[in-house]
């Protein structure tokens, strides 16, 4: 599931929502070198560190809910890993959002936990499923502090089934693919990798070899069993996202954009 494979060169702009420590937009800042480059994250201590790693972006203290861009200011908008992070009344409106501030004809990529076989598995649960091993081992968690800072909680780790993803945007979108990924290895490779991002560790190379083999499961297609899901969706050249309209999306999977 490469997202890559769906972003046509030129690009003349693009936002990533929910940017973390800016890792994607790295990428993006030298493979799209004359793109305008924008994000997005909650967490100010991951956007401190974006900022250094990505100087040339336009990066925002915010949520995906509340975007501060004016409308149609984007050929494309990144959400990788992060609307499951959102309370479920914050997701519907996070995708207005995204698409209001996408120009016609622009493009969503969206990547989300799937509702496959070891959804179970997801090690980010850990602290709501078992609370008080959670808080044996852990204490307190390292995003904790950051969300409390804007008035929010760390949130069920949800697994998305594509209706449901397809319903949640609503109008005004093109379908232009749907691509599943990964199954028992990727979600082990994340509890593995757990004890090195909490000793701040993450570029250690056993972990980062963890990170590619977690990468190899996920290039893998197991169809509804699988753990990821990628939905790619492009706005309408008319229409436009309301709260009240009805679900309207067309077309069907599409080979990936090379």
């Amino acid at each position: 599931m490469r997202v890559t494979a769906y972003i046509r060169e030129p690009v003349g702009s693009l936002l990533d929502v929910g940017c973390n420590v800016g890792a994607w937009l790295g990428e993006c800042a030298r493979r799209y070198p004359a793109a305008r480059l924008a994000g997005v994250e909650i967490n100010e201590t991951a956007l401190q560190v974006a900022r250094q790693n990505v100087p040339s972006a336009e990066l925002h203290h915010c949520g995906a809910e509340n975007l501060p861009f004016p409308d149609a200011s984007f050929d494309y908008v990144t959400c990788l890993e992060v609307l499951e992070h959102l309370p479920a009344e914050l997701r519907p409106t996070a995708f207005q959002e995204m698409q209001r501030v996408l120009r016609p004809g622009g493009r969503l990529i969206l990547t989300v936990p799937h509702a496959g076989w070891f959804a179970w598995l997801d090690s980010n649960n850990m602290r709501l499923r078992l609370p008080w091993v959670y808080r044996l081992v852990v204490r307190r968690g390292l995003r904790d502090a950051n969300y409390e800072k804007v008035g929010r909680e760390v949130e069920w780790h949800y697994h998305f089934k594509v209706p449901e993803l397809e319903q949640l945007a609503g109008p005004g979108w093109r379908k232009v693919a749907v691509r599943r990924g990964g199954l028992f290895v990727y979600p082990l490779m994340d509890w593995l990798s757990w004890p090195f991002y909490r000793l701040g560790r993450s570029e250690h190379p056993i972990r980062r070899l963890f990170e590619r083999i977690a990468g190899w499961d996920y290039s893998i297609d197991f169809g509804s069993a699988s753990y990821g899901v990628m939905l790619v969706l492009e706005r309408d050249s008319v229409t436009a996202a309301t709260p009240s309209a009805a679900v309207q999306l067309t077309g069907s999977d599409a080979a990936p954009v090379t």
